[in-house]
């Protein structure tokens, strides 16, 4: 996918640059609230729990404040395009798979999620490079989750979650010995 300047702006920079700066007052402003709950004073043994973490959320507070306040007087030199459909189209065909294999992994397992990623960037991908055959797909997708499983299972002593069907094969294994 080629980038193209000329792509209209999805989103300004200075909306970002104020959205930015509110998301992280907003989160100052929980960690100070919750640190109140905690005690934020000087107690005989020093300070009270919610002493420092009341502190670093005033300064979070502060700083986002004033980079909000920067933003608005910098509004018009902020007018550029922080991106633009084109490279926003490609970033999300990256995103898109990544959150539906992490979405996947509970149900599945690591394996079976891993091996449909890896087939599904190589299938996506065959008309950009070169064409490759469902035998290479299914080899190399499988290929890598078995190594996985040989070298995290077996070798190192450390199972990866298999999900409930793995669980299941597990138990059908052990009903058959």
């Amino acid at each position: 996918m080629s980038h193209s300047s000329n792509s209209p702006a999805l989103v300004g920079t200075r909306w970002v640059e104020l959205g930015l700066a509110v998301f992280t007052t907003l989160i100052g402003a929980v960690v100070m609230y919750g640190s109140i709950e905690q005690g934020i004073g000087w107690g005989d043994a020093g300070p009270e729990p919610g002493y420092f973490p009341f502190y670093i959320g005033l300064l979070l507070s502060v700083a986002s404040v004033a980079n909000g306040l920067l933003a608005l007087v910098r509004w018009q030199a902020l007018s550029v395009a922080f991106v633009n459909r084109s490279a926003f189209k490609q970033v999300m065909s990256v995103f898109v798979p990544i959150a539906l294999f992490v979405g996947a992994m509970p149900l599945t397992g690591i394996y079976i999620a891993s091996a449909c990623f890896i087939a599904w960037f190589m299938w996506r991908d065959k008309v950009r490079t070169r064409p490759y055959d469902k035998w290479m797909i299914g080899g190399v997708s499988l290929g890598a989750v078995l190594a996985s499983y040989l070298i995290f299972a077996l070798w190192f002593k450390v199972p990866l979650d298999a999900g409930p069907l793995g669980d299941w094969i597990a138990l059908a294994g052990r009903n058959f010995k």
